[in-house]
């Protein structure tokens, strides 16, 4: 059923269009399908793609619109007097009727195939029959004499914009014949030699491509290939078969073999090209369409066609389309020019001949992937490598082989030879290939070490063009501090050579500049750092960040050789460098919005920078220490931050899971660091209230707070608005009552002798959490939770009573905190439960099992360590269970006991 209605429609589709379409008798007979084509004459769109007129051109014409030959016995259309009458004796027209339209025998005008039919059928008859044919009406006379009515002008909807295309036509005629004599010019300077390229892609992925090659002005060699990346190839699994690849198909022609194959562009030469462009570009555009000119980096005319507008995708362009242009790809030595000379395999061992300052382009076959490749042994300064050895895959496969290209150039006169060999640098064996060439560079260059000054236009012209592109880049961009710096310093350092070339020097770009993994670059003539490095990490002396110990002894040893030579201008170099990063500084300071542990971490590596800037400019040398690395203490009051980009194997640092415990502040500071630096002594500073809690009687600050930034009043720092109030209330309640908060006994007489606290931490995969409870001197205590460095707002607190004050004490005078160690329990698994207990200065851990519950002493006997611990422990636990009605004190010492022991507990009374 679906067939038959699909061959019904395009049936209906062809018989409409031979009904609408002035045709031939000959091509009446044929069907041509509905489809979008192009007039030869107007250029307008024709109702099949095998026409060659539009309706319009074929009625102006009288040609048919497929083989554009005159059309015999077309029907001549009703005069504006009315339809041509059917004889009477015909009766009436059939009422149902097809809706076709064609043209209708007999002089009928146009009407549908059912009507023809009746027509045919009716002049059949009458034919048969002996009717008479009525004759047609006679031809209206025209006096010839008599004057005809001047007609008024016509008005053109379109005359404004074909004057304003015909306008833009002369204004790209002029663009192309000036891209026409550039490419003269250069054509003169290749002399005929060079090729381009014209493919086409399409938006979903597949596409072809030809190379032309031209030689002394003739097409010498067509290449061909096709490509399809709609997607990409998914890697073989292990243990299958490599998959698919797609299909594509790829042949050169040479000699005469050029334009046998049908696909790809014509095999013509930029001339002839240039001449379609130019026939291109004096074409007035129509509305609907698009000219496009374009030029490459050489100047060199690479696109001018005609492109129509109201085809989204993939629609065809008219006229130049060509990718890219290379000229002089192949020159030689012997022609005398300072181009190219191309060196393969093949001329392994040969001598050439070349002129100052001309280059030398070596490709070799390699493949990287297996670790070998080609590396430069050449000795002397007559050639010079420009740049790195480069490497091309040959294919889109994993692995696959290519071609290794080294670029030299000829710098003094005389003969030097290149010398390449392929082998593995990690490796001490011989290389498996050598490629060597003499050259013998002759007079008529520029017999300098120095390249000359054109030959530096090219890199003058990058590096401008990177320079404005860093500045652009810059002024839209929100860099991190470090981000900053080294996009100050590549900046910098372009500037340089940019300054260096336009002063007629020779190129600075050419030494390799080694970098550290903070971006400080190496000095030059250290050259290049060690590649194989143990895998350890550590700082890097003279501030290049932190790496490998190898790297770190070959930097302090350049560093030594440098202080042992002591000359000017290793002292003048580094006052520079001083001077450089001191105005950076400065300058990032003004423009910088600091944390106060960042501001203070920056002014102090100023002033360190300064202070060694000023012992070089008064005849001392640079102590060349390092300032970015803290001592234990500066790093234990920063917070024991671990350094951005540190990665440890086996987790977190604080944690040895060798031992199954936690490390402590000093050995962490060992691993980071390497040691610990001597203490500097500093001046006791000043307490600062933005560092401390509030007083204690405040009580605690509002939970619910605005989420405004705003200065705190009492040197608190900054917070919102609620707490800002908050703390201006409890200012104006001490400073009308100046003895609130005070405790009437003095501090020697306090309830406590010490500070005491009680830390229950339990471990789990994300950390330690838990509670903490605190008692101060003044008999204050309070409780609240915490998760890991987190502590959470005070949830429960009071004040002791006499019983719990006397019960604290006594437990504390007979476990003798001061004699218990630093360290209890044995218990070295993950995840532990972890108490610790403060009484004063001293700390003491009790490590127990996961979930484990710390036991209540063991009455009578004398007390162990953990036991003592428990004494104290448990005193502490009970004012979080029950703070109104504390547990009945343990009275002690007691009497015939030494310290250290205990006796029965007193009998509690009953309830």
């Amino acid at each position: 059923m679906k067939k038959t209605n699909l061959l019904l429609a395009v049936a209906l589709a062809v018989f409409t269009l031979n009904a609408w379409a002035d045709l031939c008798p000959k091509c009446s007979k044929l069907a041509f399908i509905s489809s979008i084509g192009k007039c030869s004459k107007c250029e307008n769109h024709t109702s099949s793609g095998a026409f060659k007129l539009c309706n319009k051109c074929s009625a102006k014409s009288d040609k048919c619109e497929a083989c554009q030959k005159p059309v015999a016995g077309k029907p001549i259309a009703a005069q504006p007097g009315g339809r041509k009458a059917f004889p009477k004796h015909w009766g009436a027209p059939p009422r149902l009727q097809t809706k076709d339209l064609r043209p209708l025998p007999g002089g009928y005008g146009l009407g549908s195939s059912t009507v023809a039919k009746w027509i045919q059928k009716n002049l059949d008859k009458d034919a048969k029959n002996g009717v008479p044919v009525p004759a047609p009406a006679p031809p209206i006379a025209i006096d010839p004499v008599a004057p005809r009515p001047v007609d008024p002008p016509a008005f053109d909807p379109n005359a404004k914009a074909r004057e304003l295309a015909e306008r833009q036509a002369k204004v790209d005629t002029a663009k192309i014949k000036e891209g026409i004599k550039g490419w003269e010019a250069a054509k003169a300077k290749c002399k005929g030699n060079y090729s381009y390229k014209i493919g086409f892609q399409s938006w979903v992925g597949f596409g072809h491509e030809t190379t032309i090659v031209v030689r002394n002005n003739k097409v010498a060699e067509r290449h061909f290939r096709t490509f399809n990346r709609a997607r990409p190839i998914a890697p073989p699994r292990p243990g299958g078969g490599a998959p698919a690849q797609p299909k594509t198909i790829s042949w050169v022609e040479t000699g005469k073999a050029i334009g046998t194959n049908k696909g790809g562009a014509p095999a013509k030469t930029l001339d002839e090209l240039y001449k379609i462009a130019l026939e291109t570009a004096q074409k007035p555009l129509k509305q609907f369409e698009r000219r496009s000119i374009r030029s490459d980096k050489q100047g060199l005319l690479v696109s001018c066609y005609i492109m129509d507008r109201r085809i989204a995708d993939d629609a065809p362009r008219n006229g130049l389309i060509v990718s890219s242009i290379t000229l002089n790809k192949v020159g030689t030595a012997s022609t005398g020019e300072t181009g190219v000379t191309q060196l393969t395999a093949k001329d392994n061992g040969k001598t050439i001949t070349v002129k100052a300052g001309q280059r030398i382009e070596i490709s070799l076959a390699g493949n990287p992937t297996t670790g070998f490749t080609w590396n430069n042994v050449t000795r002397g300064h007559e050639m010079k490598l420009l740049g790195e050895i480069t490497h091309k895959a040959g294919g889109r496969a994993l692995g696959a082989p290519g071609m290794s290209t080294a670029t030299f150039q000829a710098m003094k006169l005389g003969k030097n030879e290149i010398s390449l060999e392929y082998r593995r640098v990690f490796e001490k064996n011989p290389p498996v290939k050598t490629f060597k060439v003499t050259v013998a560079v002759a007079e008529g260059g520029t017999g300098s070490a120095k390249p000359a000054a054109g030959n530096n236009q090219a890199r003058i012209a990058e590096l401008k063009n990177e320079i404005a592109r860093m500045k652009d880049f810059a002024r839209r961009a929100r860099f991190t501090p470090e981000g900053l710096r080294k996009h100050n310093a590549k900046l910098a350092e372009l500037e340089k050579e940019l300054a260096t070339l336009q002063a007629g020097g020779g190129k600075p770009g050419n030494v390799k500049v080694y970098r550290a993994p903070n971006g400080k670059p190496f000095p030059t003539h250290w050259g290049a750092p060690p590649r194989i490095g143990t895998r350890d990490l550590r700082p890097f002396p003279g501030g290049y960040g932190q790496g490998s110990g190898t790297i770190a002894k070959w930097i302090q040893k350049n560093m030594d050789a440098d202080k042992a030579k002591g000359g000017p201008g290793n002292k003048q170099a580094r006052i520079a460098v001083l001077e450089k990063e001191i105005a950076r500084m400065k300058d990032f300071a003004r423009r910088a919005r600091f944390t106060p542990e960042g501001f203070q971490k920056h002014k102090a590596q100023l002033a360190a920078l300064e202070k060694e800037l000023a012992e070089l400019k008064g005849g001392k040398p640079g102590s060349g220490k390092q300032t970015d690395v803290p001592t234990f203490e500066e790093w234990v009051k920063g917070g024991m931050k671990i350094p951005s980009g540190r990665v440890f194997i086996g987790g977190s640092p604080w944690f040895d899971e060798r031992k199954g415990e936690r490390r402590s502040p000093r050995e962490v500071y060992k691993m980071l660091h390497g040691g610990e630096k001597p203490p500097v002594i500093k001046p006791r500073p000043r307490p600062n209230p933005s560092k401390g809690r509030f007083p204690a009687h405040w009580g605690a600050p509002p939970r619910l707070q605005t989420r405004d930034l705003r200065p705190l009043p009492g040197g608190y720092g900054r917070g919102s608005s609620t707490l800002a109030r908050w703390i201006q209330q409890n200012l104006d309640k001490d400073k009308a009552n100046p003895n609130r908060g005070k405790s009437s006994k003095d501090p020697k007489g306090g309830v406590l002798p010490k500070k005491i606290s009680l830390k229950d931490a339990q471990g789990g995969f994300a950390g330690f959490t838990g509670w903490v409870t605190t008692i101060n001197v003044d008999g204050t205590w309070n409780r609240r939770q915490f998760f890991n460095q987190q502590l959470r707002p005070i949830e429960k607190q009071g004040k002791l009573t006499d019983a719990q004050a006397q019960s604290i004490k006594a437990a504390i005078a007979t476990a003798q905190i001061e004699k218990l160690p630093a360290r209890l329990g044995k218990f070295r698994g993950a995840n532990p439960h972890v108490l610790t207990l403060t009484h004063g200065e001293k700390q003491i851990v009790l490590t127990l099992p996961t979930g484990t519950k710390l036991e209540q002493p063991q009455p009578g006997g004398k007390l162990i360590g953990t036991d003592a611990f428990a004494l104290v422990a448990h005193e502490l636990m009970n004012l979080r269970k029950n703070a109104a009605a504390p547990k009945p004190p343990v009275i002690g010492p007691f009497p015939g006991l030494p310290p250290g022991a205990i006796g029965k507990p007193a009998p509690r009374p009953r309830r």
